[in-house]
C-alpha cells in the first residue's frame, strides 16, 4: 500500500524526463566529442567533450559547417560531403584521420557519423561522435620507428659479422707474406718499412677482433653463470703484465665476496679488461697510474662496481661521446674506439648501465650498476 500522496506520472512526463536526463548525460561527457548536425552538415548541438577535443566553445561553432574541422585538401575534395552521403546510404560511416582544432593543431581522430530519423522516417540530420586517438597514434608511430631501428640494427650487426669474418683471411695472408719478405730480404734497409707494415696489420687485426666482439653481443647462446671479479682481475692482470710493469701501475681492489650473475664469463671479462687497460693506457705522462676497483651494495639492492684512476681525464664534451662507436678521446694512444661502446652494449643488453665522472688532468671514475648478483 502506497503512503505517497503524489499522483502517478503520465507516460509523456516520464519520456520528457528521460529525454532531459539523456541530454544532460551527453552534454556532460568529456572524453568524446558528441554533437548533432543538421541534414546539410551544420552543427546544431555541442557538448563538453567537443569543447575539450576541438577547442571551440558552443557559441563559437554552432551554426558552422562541420568541414571546419578538416584539412584544406579534404575540404577541397569534398570529403566531408562524402562522409555524410555514405552515412545516408549505409546508416553510419566510420573513419580515422587528421582533424584540425581551433588553435590550428592537429589531432588523430576516430569519427562515427550516424544518420538520424524521426518516428515517421523523416531525416533529421546526423549524430557525430569523435574520439581523440592522438596518443595511440603517437605510440603506434613510435613502435614503427622502433621496429625500423631494430631492423637497421640487425642489418648493421649482420654487416659487422660478415665484414669481420671476410677480412680475417686476407689479413692472415698479408701477415704471412710479410714474414716471408723478412726472411727473403737479407739486408736491413727495409726493416723500418716492414715494421710499419707489421704494425698496420696488427692494428687491422685489432679492429677485426673488436668488430667480431660487437657482432657477438647479440649472441644469446653463451652460458650465464655467477662470476667472481677477483678471479677475473687476477686473470686479466696476467694478460696485462707487460703493460702494468712498464707503466708502474698500482692496482688495488675491494670486491668482498660478491658474484655477478646473469652474465657469460666472457662478457664480464671483456668489460673489466677494457676498463682496466684503458685506465693504464690513458695515464698522465710521467705519472704512475693509480687504479682502484671496488664492488659495493647500494640500499636499493643494486651492486655498484667502480674503477677510478688518476689519468688524463676527460672534458664535458668528451664525456658525452665516450661510449659512442669509433670515438677516441685521446689520439696519442693506439686503439679502435670500440672498447667502451662494446662495454655499454653488453651492459644494456642485460638491463644494466654504466656512467662516468671525469675531470681533465685529475682522472676518471667509471661506475657500473648491476641488478643481479649474489654473495659467495
Amino acid at each position: 500500500m502506497s503512503t505517497s500522496n503524489e499522483s502517478p506520472k503520465k507516460p509523456e512526463e516520464i519520456s520528457f524526463q528521460n529525454e532531459e536526463l539523456y541530454k544532460l548525460l551527453i552534454k556532460g561527457v568529456k572524453d568524446y566529442a558528441i554533437f548533432m548536425l543538421d541534414t546539410t552538415g551544420h552543427i546544431v548541438t555541442w557538448n563538453a567533450g567537443a569543447e575539450r577535443i576541438k577547442g571551440y566553445k558552443a557559441h563559437e561553432i554552432i551554426g558552422k559547417h562541420f568541414s571546419t574541422f578538416y584539412l584544406p585538401d579534404a575540404v577541397q575534395s569534398k570529403y566531408p560531403q562524402f562522409e555524410l552521403q555514405k552515412a545516408l546510404e549505409d546508416g553510419k560511416f566510420e573513419d580515422e584521420g587528421w582533424r584540425v582544432r581551433k588553435d590550428g593543431s592537429l589531432i588523430w581522430a576516430n569519427v562515427l557519423i550516424t544518420t538520424l530519423y524521426d518516428k515517421q522516417g523523416k531525416h533529421l540530420g546526423f549524430s557525430k561522435i569523435t574520439r581523440d586517438l592522438s596518443e595511440r597514434r603517437k605510440n603506434e608511430e613510435l613502435m614503427l620507428k622502433n621496429r625500423e631501428l631494430l631492423r637497421i640494427n640487425t642489418d648493421l650487426d649482420n654487416f659487422i659479422y660478415t665484414a669481420s669474418h671476410d677480412l680475417k683471411a686476407p689479413v692472415i695472408n698479408l701477415e704471412g707474406l710479410v714474414e716471408v719478405l723478412k726472411e727473403e730480404i737479407e739486408d736491413n734497409r727495409h726493416d723500418e718499412v716492414l715494421e710499419r707494415i707489421t704494425n698496420s696489420i696488427n692494428r687491422l687485426k685489432t679492429v677485426i677482433y673488436d668488430l667480431t666482439e660487437v657482432a657477438r653481443l647479440q649472441d644469446n647462446s653463451l652460458e650465464k653463470e655467477p662470476v667472481s671479479f677477483q678471479d677475473l682481475l687476477e686473470e686479466i692482470q696476467e694478460d696485462l703484465q707487460v703493460m702494468i710493469q712498464k707503466s708502474g701501475a698500482r692496482i688495488t681492489a675491494d670486491f668482498n665476496d660478491y658474484l655477478i650473475t646473469q652474465y657469460p664469463r666472457k662478457n664480464l671479462r671483456s668489460i673489466l679488461y677494457n676498463l682496466l687497460s684503458n685506465a693504464i693506457k690513458y695515464a698522465t705522462p710521467n705519472k704512475a697510474p693509480e687504479i682502484s676497483l671496488k664492488l659495493e651494495e647500494l640500499p636499493n639492492k643494486t651492486l655498484r662496481f667502480t674503477i677510478a684512476d688518476n689519468g688524463l681525464g676527460m672534458s664535458e664534451v668528451q664525456k658525452q661521446k665516450v661510449f659512442s662507436m669509433y670515438k677516441r678521446m685521446h689520439t696519442h694512444v693506439e686503439g679502435s674506439g670500440l672498447g667502451l661502446y662494446i662495454v655499454k652494449r653488453i651492459l644494456e643488453n642485460n638491463g644494466d648501465r654504466i656512467e662516468v665522472e671525469s675531470e681533465v688532468d685529475k682522472g676518471s671514475v667509471f661506475s657500473i650498476y648491476f641488478s643481479t648478483y649474489t654473495v659467495k
